[in-house]
């Protein structure tokens, strides 16, 4: 029982070590991450809560595109996950390049970026 939780207090310290080391960025009200690279809705869901952030809504998303594009040009990729859910199998993507929004298979490699809000930022640093 003693290594079993002294295993668990190492991973918590090493997803704590990881939320330090994560870059995030003020856009508009809300921190967004550094990329975090393409992975699927499923695991970019558990990434960002890892994180101690969510997926950005697509409202969120479609916001970033059309009132603060200038400040996503860091922004690796074109298209990125949203929180939305289409159905049970099926999530809401932004495309950055053209303003697009659609729905993929959540088992699709999209880029990742998370996001959280001002207060959730000063609660976690």
């Amino acid at each position: 029982m003693k290594n079993e939780k002294e295993i668990l207090k190492k991973l918590e310290e090493i997803k704590d070590l990881i939320k330090k080391q994560t870059k995030w960025k003020r856009i508009g009200d809300l921190y967004f991450s550094e990329d975090l690279g393409e992975m699927s809705w499923y695991d970019a869901v558990e990434k960002c809560e890892e994180l101690g952030g969510r997926l950005p809504t697509r409202t969120e998303l479609m916001d970033l595109y059309d009132n603060h594009r200038d400040e996503c040009k860091d922004f690796v990729a074109v298209i990125y996950w949203s929180s939305a859910e289409y159905s049970a199998t099926y999530a809401w993507l932004q495309n950055f390049s053209t303003g697009f929004v659609n729905y993929y298979n959540k088992t699709n490699s999209f880029y990742v970026r998370c996001v959280r809000t001002a207060v959730s930022e000063k609660l976690n640093n």
